[in-house]
């Protein structure tokens, strides 16, 4: 799973939860740039800080998964972003496109590319 999504649903379950960054940050005993890089999917989580986020929204590890899937399958067939809502949005998208074009077939490829490089005006 992609940090992004990790974080994003740890954003998630922390708005839910009704906490601030701040307050969260103090209860898994992490600072909150350092809460606020993991919600941003910049940094990873380990396993033992996994635990201890999973210990405070009274949830298993396999209920995190379990919910981080849901959001990867959401994710994967949703085509609407809020791009406004973060800097990583560029990469998600690029990261997106680079999945389904490596789905397609030669033919659809060259089709892509001729559409691409007619619309973008150099």
């Amino acid at each position: 799973m992609s940090d992004l999504l990790i974080g994003r649903l740890i954003k998630e379950l922390r708005k839910k939860n009704n906490m601030t960054m701040v307050d969260f940050a103090k209860k898994i005993k992490i600072s909150q740039p350092s809460l606020s890089k993991i919600e941003s999917g910049r940094q990873e989580v380990t396993f033992s800080l996994l635990e201890s986020i999973c210990k405070e929204f009274d949830i298993t590890r396999s209920q995190f998964f379990q919910m981080l899937e849901r959001d990867n399958i959401y994710h994967q067939t949703s085509l609407t972003w809020n791009f406004e809502e973060s800097v990583d949005a560029n990469k998600e998208i690029e990261h997106k496109i680079g999945k389904l074009v490596s789905k397609m077939t030669f033919e659809q490829k060259r089709a892509l590319f001729i559409f691409l490089f007619s619309s973008i005006k150099e």
